[in-house]
């Protein structure tokens, strides 16, 4: 059955986002595929990357730096 991993900076969502992240992405596997039964089989993981243990185009990017670019939260 699905194994769905989404990472995200450490600290950027809340318990209750997480719980909404996972049913939300959970439905869209049971919608995909059409089949209800892979509700009970679809795990999600949610990968809480450490501050800067992020890296783009060379560079270290850290919490802050995401939402100066994507608006804080």
């Amino acid at each position: 059955m699905p194994l769905i991993q989404v990472s995200v900076p450490a600290g950027s969502l809340s318990a209750d986002q997480k719980t909404q992240l996972v049913a939300r992405i959970t439905d869209v596997m049971v919608d995909v595929q059409g089949i209800p039964a892979v509700r009970q089989g679809t795990w999600v993981h949610v990968n809480e990357v450490p501050d800067g243990g992020w890296g783009r185009a060379g560079e270290v990017t850290t919490l802050a730096d995401f939402q100066a670019r994507f608006g804080a939260r």
